[in-house]
């Protein structure tokens, strides 16, 4: 029975390692959720302003000629 009850504690010791090192890995992701969502957004916001301006003709004179 002692044998059985260390056995169950050394695989509960791996197990909580397991899931601090899961933890660790799940924040990390988070934080780079984050920064993509934040670089989309402006990304995004860049895009729509360069579709608001007008189309650039190859042709047009600049405004001092």
């Amino acid at each position: 029975m002692q044998k059985r009850m260390e056995d169950i504690e050394i695989k509960y010791i791996y197990l909580q390692k397991t899931v601090d090192d899961l933890n660790v890995v799940v924040i990390e992701q988070q934080k780079e959720i984050r920064e993509l969502k934040a670089t989309l957004m402006l990304l995004g916001k860049k895009l729509q302003d360069l579709s608001s301006m007008e189309p650039y003709d190859p042709d047009e004179k600049p405004p001092h000629y």
